[in-house]
């Protein structure tokens, strides 16, 4: 049973809708290869991230951050 896991960094893994972060590159590694013959259940377990977190998954710009303002020229002369 093979998960499917995105490598984010040295140390995040993110699985389904969870990020997972370990303190080092070869407990992410040893936990991403958990991953392609256990369960996430047993590879939680067996290598327990420090901290987990929800991904997000929002598309385009955050909200109230606004884009480029650029206000339009009044003519004439200074």
């Amino acid at each position: 049973m093979t998960i499917s896991a995105e490598r984010l960094s040295d140390t995040e893994i993110k699985v389904e809708e969870t990020i997972y972060t370990f303190d080092g590159k070869d407990r992410a590694d040893a936990f991403q290869q958990c991953l392609g013959s256990d369960t996430l259940d047993t590879c939680t377990r067996h290598h327990a991230p420090v901290s987990t977190r929800a991904a997000t998954t929002t598309g385009g710009p955050a909200e109230g951050e606004p884009g480029s303002i650029i206000s339009p020229s009044l003519g004439g002369m200074p």
